[in-house]
Order: C-alpha cells, then sequence, then structure tokens
C-alpha cells in the first residue's frame, strides 16, 4: 500500500521503477521553503528515478536544482553520463529529462525557480554537472546545508533565505573550480557571511542572549569562519556589543524628554543592566548615557523586536507523505 501511495504521489515528478525488493519500503521527507526557495531532505530505499517528457509536461516546473546526494547514483542527464559517489554535489534542470539508479535516496536538495536562480545555475551545461564532496569548499557546503536543515524551523523567512543564499555562493566556488578554497574566494564567502551575519545581528540585538553559538547555528558556519568574518571589527563579540551602543545611543537622541528612561533604552538594545549600559556607553562615546541631550526634530530610531518568526512549511515531497506536509520537489 506504501508503495504503491509513492509510485501515485510522485508520477508527476517522476517514474519509478526497480524498488528494491530486500528492503522493506519507507520513505522519509522533510521540506521547508523560505520565499521562493525550498530546501528538503529525502530518504528511502533504493530504486530507479526517470523523469523524462511526461513528468517535465505534468509537473509544468520551471525550476533548477542543487543537490546534495548522501547515498551515490548512476545515471544520466539529458546526454551527460553520471557517476558520482555519496557525498556528491549535482546540478539539475527540471526543465530537462534525467534518468537514475540509487542503491539508497538520501539526498538535500535545494531548489528554486528560473528567474530566482543565479545565472551560473543556468548554463546550458550546468545540467547533470557534479562534482565530489571530498574538496575544502564542497566540506564547508555540506556542513552549511545540513545546519540549515537542523535549525530551519527556527528561522525566520529571511533568515532561511540568507542562509541558503551563502550556500548558493558556495556551489558557485565548487562548481567553478576544482574545489580548492582560494584567498579570493575565502574573501568573497566571508563577504557574504558576514552580510548575512549583520542582518541577523540587527534583527536580534534586542536579545540579552544573542551568542556566537546562536548565530553558528542559524548561518549554518563554524565559529572559527565567523571569527574571520568579522576580524577587522575586532571579532563578532565587539561587533554586536558596538551595534547596540550605535542605536542606544540614536534612541536617545530621539526620545521625548527623558522617556524613554536610560535603563528602559539600555534594555531594549540588549543590555543586561543599567549600570553595564552606562560604563560601556561612556567607554563608547566618553560620556553617561544619562547627560546625552534629545536632539529636537530628530525621528524616533526602531527599537521594537523584530517581527515574530515565520515558520513557513510545505508539503511533503511525496504529496504528504513525510514528516512535514507542503508541496516540494522530491530528491532525484
Amino acid at each position: 500500500m506504501a508503495e504503491e501511495f509513492y509510485r501515485c504521489a510522485i508520477r508527476d515528478w517522476y517514474g519509478v521503477s526497480d524498488i528494491n525488493p530486500d528492503r522493506n519500503f519507507f520513505t522519509d521527507n522533510l521540506v521547508y521553503q523560505f520565499g521562493d526557495y525550498v530546501v528538503g531532505r529525502g530518504r528511502s530505499v533504493g530504486q530507479a528515478l526517470a523523469r523524462g517528457p511526461d513528468e517535465i509536461r505534468r509537473s509544468g516546473l520551471d525550476s533548477v536544482a542543487v543537490m546534495l546526494d548522501l547515498a551515490g547514483m548512476k545515471g544520466d542527464a539529458d546526454g551527460c553520463d553520471v557517476n558520482a559517489p555519496p557525498g556528491s554535489f549535482h546540478l539539475r534542470d527540471l526543465a530537462r529529462p534525467s534518468a537514475f539508479r540509487v542503491e539508497a535516496v538520501d539526498a538535500i536538495v535545494l531548489t528554486m525557480p528560473r528567474d530566482r536562480a543565479p545565472a551560473w545555475l543556468l548554463h546550458q551545461d550546468a545540467h547533470g554537472m557534479n562534482v565530489d564532496g571530498t574538496s575544502r569548499i564542497s566540506r564547508l557546503l555540506t556542513g552549511h546545508l545540513t545546519a540549515l536543515l537542523e535549525v530551519a524551523s527556527d528561522l525566520s523567512v529571511e533568515e532561511g533565505e540568507a542562509s541558503i543564499e551563502a550556500a548558493l555562493v558556495m556551489a558557485e566556488r565548487a562548481f567553478r573550480n576544482t574545489g580548492r578554497f582560494n584567498a579570493t574566494q575565502s574573501q568573497m564567502a566571508h563577504q557574504r557571511l558576514r552580510a548575512s551575519a549583520v542582518t541577523l545581528i540587527d534583527q536580534r540585538l534586542h536579545e540579552h542572549h544573542l551568542s556566537i553559538d546562536q548565530l553558528t547555528a542559524l548561518l549554518g558556519a563554524s565559529r572559527a569562519t565567523l571569527f574571520r568574518a568579522f576580524a577587522d571589527s575586532g571579532g563578532i563579540n565587539l561587533y554586536i556589543k558596538q551595534r547596540r551602543l550605535e542605536r542606544a545611543h540614536a534612541a536617545l537622541l530621539a526620545r521625548n524628554g527623558r522617556h524613554p528612561s536610560v535603563a528602559e533604552i539600555g534594555r531594549l538594545h540588549g543590555f543586561t543592566s543599567e549600570s553595564h549600559f552606562s560604563r560601556s556607553f561612556q567607554d563608547r562615546f566618553g560620556y553617561r548615557p544619562g547627560t546625552l541631550e534629545a536632539v529636537e526634530g530628530l525621528a524616533p530610531a526602531a527599537t521594537a523586536a523584530p517581527e515574530g518568526i515565520r515558520y513557513d512549511l510545505v508539503l511533503g515531497w511525496i504529496g504528504g507523505g513525510g514528516r512535514k506536509s507542503g508541496p516540494a520537489t522530491p530528491p532525484s
């Protein structure tokens, strides 16, 4: 029954054959949607999967995908032979045919509409390209995607999009060269990671317990990589503190008389006590926050907490057969 349901549910995506008869059939899928991006992981038994003209027409997809295949596969992508070991990355144009045989399905797939994809992913030779997972940049990308799925349920749409766009930068580096993470590539990756981190920090400055561990989990990056991205700012903790003080300074200038109080402004900007805020403020600006006079006519600074986290889950890759539900792309 489960196997037949699977075949019917996936028929608009792939034609399924040669399901491994030696194992009890199962399918296990977890999918998240962040804006136009869909990312998820699918697991199942060994099988053959074909995406031909009928499936392409029925699904109506004009999308492209980056796939981390954790089990290995052999097959053909519109005339391009594929024989890849476990841990390889693959590129797929879902408007072009493909056919594969896998001993087991275990894949993380990142899918996006063609008009949202970066230019490099749309190259006519991209469909069927693959790189192994042994290079430095490939290992970094593997860790990033795995961490992203682990924390996806706690991310807002904006945070998820930022993490996915960082993954696409890493994927481009992996596919454009042999995988050596040279100094120029490292600098570019750090710049993109820093931009994503700055966005998260600005959204969460009001949180007293904002930490490096929290940021690394949300960004899918290691502590060492995050430290290097903020090396020219004296480190990530100092950067967070300086951003809080800059926002608090603007809020003090914009307040109405003595309202809100110094203590309230400190609290709204992530300081645990008025004394800590006052000492830090004086160290940064050379005077205590209570002595700063408001500037008439200055617009109030934004001190409210960011909007609550939105959880965008979509139907499972197999038409509702996974742990999460929502329409998304199944593993190829």
